[in-house]
């Protein structure tokens, strides 16, 4: 791996600690100031303490204690606009509906002819009345905090 070069107060730097942490293997020669020394020792020693043991579910009780944001306006938003594409595909379908499905048709030959209008009003009842059941927010109250 490609560094760059140090400037002379990170080589003084990292030449003490080099220094601190061979004095304290035992290495002769080595001779850096105690602070560094003191540094190097601590590092070398192991936690003295490990986070306590209900520690996860310390954590997972401030963490749902915290309030989630307030997330009507943007449902009611995205319903309203999903509601609008909605309309505006209703709309579309039955301005020229009848073109594209009519070319539709000649192209596949062989689709059976069960599109006719009071078939394409049903499917559309059907999609309309489920689809909008994942919008409406309803999951379980352990997945989301119904306010």
């Amino acid at each position: 791996m490609n560094t760059p070069p140090l400037s002379p107060d990170q080589e003084r730097e990292w030449t003490l600690q080099e220094r601190a942490l061979q004095q304290e293997r035992g290495i002769a020669g080595a001779a850096a100031p105690p602070s560094y020394r003191l540094l190097a020792r601590a590092l070398r020693q192991p936690l003295e303490s490990a986070p306590p043991a209900d520690f996860a579910a310390v954590l997972a009780r401030r963490i749902a204690a915290v309030a989630l944001p307030d997330m009507r306006w943007e449902r009611r938003a995205t319903t309203a606009l999903v509601a609008m594409l909605l309309l505006l595909a209703a709309l579309g379908l039955a301005w020229q509906g009848q073109d594209w499905l009519r070319q539709l048709l000649g192209l596949m030959p062989s689709l059976p002819r069960l599109f006719n209008g009071w078939s394409v009003v049903l499917l559309i009842g059907l999609a309309a009345a489920y689809w909008p059941a994942p919008l409406r927010g309803r999951l379980p109250d352990a997945e989301w905090p119904q306010r």
